[in-house]
């Protein structure tokens, strides 16, 4: 397969706009078992996207990445077969119960919950017989060519959008907290509440910041070395994201991903069709927390964003005084009437918006909560939004036309790249053209109006100069068009499940890590030599005293207290305490524990486990 740009589908309606924008294939959440619980869709849904999808060459993965409990397994398995009837191309799972159940012929593409992240775990995935992994978020470039090295699989891999914290498919803290699982699509995000950071004693050393909050991702200028490495497949995070996010950001990777094709032809594109944009995508003016390439060289850097978990948007100065709705800046700022501001006010984020500018001068509507010192971002671009949703996105796919005239007719011929091609006949009389040229360009001009259909005339050949009318040729190209439509939108042969080739078992005993939470998915792993020491965490009655979270984001390293990796630039300085240190939000006390030697940071529960 070629190089895949892989977008979000929150719904139909968004699915579409991301298909104009250029992706080549779509993930989407059916009506249960999900893993964005709030993003599921009907089977509809799904139907009106695979069809559209087929006219570009592009597929539509459906996502059924919960773990589930023994009374699901029979919906889950009807549910897929509903999707596969709907003409979805790869089913996306994270429990092994599916690999037990009798499924449609489809690929199966292992969940980033399903811990997809290291080499001999995903040779087991690949032996188990899925065609596709969907790697860990946070690995990097050596650990993806590790991978690839190691496994006979497509790879799949986030290149935009929002981190979860916790190694995918092992964090516990929404449901030991709040009761809402996020391997039951339900996360509550408590990693972006504000939290308090105490010592041993109980003394608050930091209070009422967001210290569990990371920075979205942002891949998209190391795509060539990522697929150098082996990926494949570039996903953007999304589907609760709303469609003006969808169409900036695919509309930018396309971008990206298209720069990188034509200096690498060799790499390959998975669907087909050109896109033209009337606007400029500027990936920081919708909805991120700040964007960072997280660990993609294998560098440490700080990820935090402890002020605010959510969208600040770009910098436009401090605030030096406020007199009335008058906010004078530190420098002018580029804002004009209609534009948002928002500023940090204690633990939240809080906001205005624009009225006039004048210079440094910024009247807004609001004023109440805006401080002296406070740093001011605009978090909506009015003039840019306006222009995004007004902008028209045209994809096309490029077609070679060949008229010519067997047995006294005319024939008129299309084909698109893939070698898809059909023909329009004409009966008459067509004699030969008195003066070529202007009949040559007279038929290329009309064949070239293919403006109401998806298709663009890239090559024209006229066998013989005959004159042809024009209405003639208006028929001609109508049907033609039509037919390549038509032949595009039709259900078309979908690969297979991979056949299984047992590889081994990266562990002999599993514990709730391992998310074990039916009887199928215990028999799979017991048939791969293991033996399945406990549930999963959603079975257990209390987790205190457990591992409830897992990261490569640190606490002791965004407050510069890291001898082994030593931060630069700690966004607060402070003395490093000794003894242990906690995280306190209300009753929720979680110990944290430091295993350097791995460069992770775990999380304990302690305190309440429930509301």
């Amino acid at each position: 397969m070629g190089l895949e740009l892989l977008a979000p589908a929150k719904n139909a309606e968004q699915g579409l706009l991301a298909l104009r924008c250029g992706a080549d294939a779509l993930y989407m959440g059916g009506p249960r078992f999900g893993a964005r619980a709030a993003a599921g869709n009907g089977l509809a849904d799904f139907e009106v996207l695979t069809r559209e999808a087929r006219l570009w060459g592009a597929k539509v993965f459906a996502t059924l990445n919960t773990i589930l409990y023994d009374g699901e397994l029979e919906d889950a398995r009807r549910q897929a077969w509903a999707l596969y009837e709907a003409g979805v191309d790869a089913l996306i799972i994270q429990d092994m119960a599916y690999l037990e159940l009798d499924l449609p012929p489809l690929p199966l593409h292992a969940s980033t919950q399903a811990a997809c992240d290291s080499p001999a775990k995903v040779a087991f995935l690949a032996g188990a017989g899925f065609t596709r992994a969907i790697l860990a978020r946070e690995l990097g470039l050596a650990d993806m060519a590790a991978i690839r090295a190691a496994a006979d699989i497509e790879l799949e891999a986030f290149v935009f959008g929002a981190l979860c914290v916790g190694e995918s498919g092992h964090c516990y803290l929404s449901g030991s907290i709040c009761g809402r699982s996020g391997n039951r699509g339900e996360c509550a995000q408590p990693c972006r509440a504000p939290w308090n950071l105490l010592d041993g004693t109980g003394r608050v050393l930091v209070r009422e910041k967001h210290l569990l909050s990371i920075r979205d991702l942002d891949l998209s200028g190391h795509i060539e070395a990522m697929a150098d490495a082996g990926v494949t497949s570039f996903k953007i995070e999304g589907r609760l994201k709303d469609a003006d996010y969808v169409k900036n950001v695919v509309s930018h990777l396309r971008g990206k991903l298209d720069a990188v094709l034509a200096r690498r032809p060799e790499l390959g594109r998975a669907s087909l069709g050109t896109v033209a944009a009337a606007f400029a995508p500027d990936p920081a003016k919708t909805f991120q927390r700040g964007l960072s390439s997280y660990r993609i060289d294998g560098a440490r850097r700080s990820m935090g964003t402890p002020h605010a978990a959510r969208h600040l948007g770009e910098p436009v100065g401090v605030a030096k005084s406020v007199q009335g709705d008058r906010v004078v800046l530190d420098v002018p700022a580029d804002l004009h009437p209609g534009d948002g501001l928002a500023f940090v006010d204690g633990a939240e984020v809080a906001g205005t918006v624009v009225n006039a500018v004048e210079g440094r001068q910024v009247f807004v509507q609001d004023p109440s909560r805006i401080r002296p010192g406070a740093r001011l971002h605009r978090n909506l671009d009015l003039h840019w939004l306006r222009a995004l949703r007004a902008a028209k996105v045209d994809r096309r796919i490029p077609v070679a036309a060949r008229l010519d005239f067997p047995d006294g007719e005319a024939r008129l011929r299309l084909e698109d790249p893939s070698g898809l091609a059909v023909e329009a006949r004409a009966a008459g009389t067509f004699p030969p053209a008195q003066d070529p040229a202007r009949v040559q360009e007279a038929a290329r001009e009309a064949v070239g109006r293919l403006g109401g259909t998806p298709f663009a005339l890239a090559a024209f050949d006229l066998a013989e100069p005959r004159f042809v009318p024009v209405s003639a040729l208006n028929a001609l190209r109508r049907e033609a068009a039509g037919a390549l439509e038509a032949l595009r939108r039709a259900p078309r042969p979908r690969e297979g499940r991979r056949a299984p080739a047992p590889a081994p078992l990266p562990a002999g005993e599993l514990d709730l890590t391992w998310n074990v939470a039916n009887a199928a998915a215990r028999a799979f792993y017991e048939r791969a030599g293991a033996r399945v020491l406990e549930p999963a965490a959603e079975l257990q009655a209390d987790l205190r005293g457990r591992v409830v979270m897992t990261t490569r984001h640190c606490v002791k390293y965004e407050l510069g207290w890291c001898s082994v990796h030593p931060n630069p630039e700690p966004w607060r300085r402070l003395d490093e305490p000794e003894g242990p240190l906690f995280l306190e939000n209300g009753p929720t006390r979680l110990r944290c524990r430091f295993d350097c030697a791995r460069c992770r940071m775990e999380l304990i529960l302690e305190g309440e486990a429930r509301a």
